[in-house]
């Protein structure tokens, strides 16, 4: 059977009455009965020693029964109390309520409980039910002290009746009290419980609508008690539920953008290897439409084994694996996969296939008792890594080689002088020199890879000044005199005297020094070269021309990377470490600038730079 919450909470009020009234009659009966019994036991003790100090010991010794008998019978009348002398023998002597032909025919009350205290030197208390009377009696008796002897006893003795009748009276006031109390509970709960339930119930219907998703309604808070408080928290309850709703359906758009702009591939494979959602990075490499292949089996859509091969055994093995694979059809590139898989935890696939990317990104790891219900794949694209890498091993390989042959060639010019090639006055000088070009060089490479480095790091801060192009570039033809005049070439400085930039003067200069010694080098007998500028709103493009071997088109794209020469044998011939391209490219882009080149092979070449006004 139910029980409604209403008939609860008014039972509740009965009960909680009903044991308060209780506890408080129990106890209050109690006490009252030991007070009353407390006060009479003193009132008895308090007589019994102003009668115990009257008796004569000699008339007691002499067993005097009428005196003693006339003096309990007058005490009486002043004590309103039953007096009873007993001797050692435990017989008695005198009693208030007995005449004297009665006395003879009482018991021996030696083995009364109250009178055995009093021979042993107590106070003696003792309650018992009269069977006579037909109620208890309370009797208290005291010894008669003559010096150290007990010759006898008084005991004085009171019916409770009248305790008795207090304490029926009380019980019964209580009992009505009990009564009022509980009328009055039952119409107090009916109100309270009725307005308290009513309250609920509206709490209730309320609540089922923030159920259904309908944050509209608001519960009507009444009271500022409990209930009132219950009412206000489903209130800001379901404000709250509102709001995280809210950011949740925001933060699902978020989590859209984000699968939707991810530069990485992005696959969401189910159990049964059918795709449930791609991101349009993945529709690039594949060349696939997202509406085309969603629903559709792996192979069906994307023709790609070894991706296939990844994704089976993830679902199969419920563990993470990555692969590197490279793709020639559509797309030319290489990949590193890494497919997760998904398990059947608290989310579900049916909400949001993107949310799932929230996973990969925390690297939560899952039981292996989990049931894998998909599988999440990420595609990155590391072709411009591999790029990097070669290069990486290419740049050791070649700095390898470009300190090995001036190394090779010091240390067999060391070891001729060393064997005696010294004392040959004819050569030695000659092998020192060759040892100190060979320094040099290593030297210059040394220097130029610091330069590189730092360049790289980006640690250099520039000291950027307002510079007269025209006279930099006067500066640094004037350091070229002597190499000029050798391949009798003209240099023709066609920039006009009122260009300024705002730029480190000495790493322009290192550019610009670095392309006219190439323009010198790399030129013909009698050769020319123009340098010469064009100017845009926001920037100057400067140019350095030269009318010598030219470069092969198939290496125009690589001249700048380091130690890349066109002619191995020349450049080093002519004393280049194969860094000045790659430096000055560096210095460009740390001005915000770009650099480049353009030529014909056999008809010259020009290189250019731009840089911001």
């Amino acid at each position: 059977m139910k029980i409604s919450f209403k008939l609860k909470l008014f039972f509740s009020y009965i009960c909680v009455i009903l044991a308060s009234f209780g506890s408080i009659a129990f106890f209050l009966d109690k006490n009252l009965e030991e007070n009353s019994l407390h006060s009479i036991q003193s009132s008895l003790i308090i007589q019994a020693n102003l009668i115990e100090s009257q008796i004569n010991r000699k008339q007691l010794r002499q067993e005097d029964i009428p005196h003693l008998e006339s003096l309990v019978k007058a005490l009486k009348l002043k004590t309103n109390c039953r007096i009873t002398i007993i001797n050692n023998k435990g017989r008695v002597l005198a009693d208030s309520d007995k005449t004297q032909e009665e006395i003879p025919q009482m018991e021996n009350h030696l083995s009364r409980p109250e009178v055995k205290a009093a021979f042993a030197g107590e106070t003696g208390i003792n309650t018992r039910y009269s069977a006579t009377l037909k109620f208890n009696m309370l009797y208290v008796a005291l010894p008669i002290r003559d010096n150290a002897e007990i010759p006898g006893v008084i005991r004085l003795s009171l019916p409770l009746e009248g305790v008795q009748k207090t304490l029926f009276a009380i019980r019964k006031i209580v009992i009505i009290g009990l009564a009022f109390a509980l009328i009055f509970a039952f119409i107090l709960g009916s109100i309270l419980s009725g307005r308290t339930i009513n309250q609920i119930n509206r709490m209730i219907q309320v609540s089922r609508k923030f159920s259904r998703g309908d944050f509209s309604h608001k519960i009507i808070r009444i009271s500022k008690d409990e209930v009132g408080e219950l009412a206000f928290t489903l209130n800001k309850m379901a404000q709250d539920i509102e709001d995280k709703i809210k950011e949740t359906k925001a933060q699902n758009q978020k989590l859209a953008v984000i699968f939707d702009s991810m530069i990485e591939g992005v696959i969401v494979i189910d159990k049964t290897l059918n795709i449930i959602s791609i991101n349009p990075a993945v529709e690039k490499i594949f060349n696939v439409s997202r509406k085309n292949v969603e629903g559709k089996a792996f192979l069906e859509a994307i023709r790609n084994n070894d991706i296939y091969e990844i994704i089976s055994n993830v679902l199969f093995e419920g563990k993470s694996l990555s692969a590197e694979i490279a793709l020639v059809l559509p797309v030319h590139k290489t990949f590193e996969i890494n497919a997760t898989p998904i398990f059947d935890t608290s989310a579900s696939l049916g909400v949001d296939p993107k949310r799932l990317l929230l996973n990969e990104a925390e690297g939560s790891q899952r039981s292996d008792n989990n049931i894998v219900i998909g599988c999440l794949v990420v595609i990155h694209d590391i072709t411009e890594i591999k790029k990097l890498e070669t290069i990486r091993k290419d740049f050791v390989a070649n700095v390898s080689h470009e300190l090995k042959t001036p190394l090779t060639s010091i240390k067999g010019f060391v070891e001729t002088l060393l064997e005696g090639a010294i004392d040959d006055k004819e050569n030695n000088r000659n092998f020192l020199k060759i040892i100190r070009n060979h320094t040099e060089r290593l030297d210059s490479l040394v220097k130029d890879l610091l330069s590189l480095s730092q360049l790289e790091s980006k640690e250099i801060i520039l000291k950027k000044t307002n510079l007269n192009l025209n006279h930099l570039v006067e500066d640094v033809i004037s350091g070229f005199k002597s190499q000029i005049k050798k391949k009798n070439i003209e240099i023709k400085n066609e920039l006009a005297n009122d260009i300024f930039l705002a730029a480190d003067k000495d790493k322009i200069e290192q550019v610009l020094t670095n392309l006219i010694d190439n323009a010198i080098k790399f030129n013909k007998e009698n050769g020319i070269i123009r340098i010469y500028c064009e100017k845009t709103n926001n920037e100057i493009k400067i140019y350095i021309e030269d009318s010598g071997i030219g470069i092969p088109v198939k290496d125009i794209s690589r001249i700048f990377e380091r130690f890349y020469r066109v002619d191995k044998a020349r450049s080093r011939e002519l004393g280049g470490t194969g860094l000045g391209l790659s430096i000055a490219k560096h210095i460009v882009e740390l001005h915000d600038g770009t650099i480049g080149a353009e030529s014909v092979e056999d008809a010259g070449s020009k290189f250019w730079f731009t840089l911001p006004k």
